[in-house]
C-alpha cells in the first residue's frame, strides 16, 4: 500500500481525535477508503465495518501527510517547510471512534469495476 496509517492521536476527544496517514509512494488519495471496525484479536478485525469514508481524489507525493479528523469540518491543506503537503479532511462523525469498545480504523485500497444501470437492462422478454 502506498498510504499507511501512521498513528491515531487524541483518541476519545472528538474535537482533537484524528488519524494520520503517511504517503510512502506517489498515489491518488481517491483510491482509499477508511472505515471503523472492532478488533477481534491483536491482528484481525471484524468484517462488520461502519462509518465508511471514501477519501477524495488528490494526487499525493512521497512525504505528504493526510490528517483525517473524526469530527465535522472543512477540508484544507498546508505546505510544510520541507516542501511536502499536509491535507486535512473531516469524517463528519458525532462521536469519537473510542465510543465503541475495541474500535479500530481500517484503511482499504480500492480496486473496482463499474457497470451502469439502464432501463433497458430491466426489460423482461415476452
Amino acid at each position: 500500500m502506498k498510504l499507511e496509517i501512521a498513528y491515531i492521536k487524541d483518541s476519545g476527544n472528538l474535537e482533537k481525535e484524528r488519524t494520520v496517514f503517511k504517503v510512502t509512494q506517489p498515489t491518488n488519495l481517491g483510491l482509499y477508503l477508511v472505515s471503523q471496525s472492532v478488533e477481534t484479536s491483536s491482528t484481525t478485525f471484524s468484517s462488520n465495518i461502519k462509518n465508511i469514508y471514501w477519501l477524495p481524489d488528490q494526487e499525493l507525493k512521497i512525504g505528504d501527510l493526510v490528517v483525517l479528523y473524526t469530527k465535522k469540518g472543512e477540508k484544507r491543506s498546508t505546505i510544510n517547510k520541507d516542501g511536502s503537503t499536509t491535507y486535512f479532511y473531516y469524517w463528519g462523525l458525532d462521536k469519537p471512534l473510542t465510543s465503541t469498545e475495541k474500535s479500530c480504523v481500517v484503511l482499504l485500497e480500492t480496486s473496482w469495476r463499474v457497470k451502469g444501470i439502464s432501463s433497458a437492462d430491466n426489460k423482461t422478454e415476452k
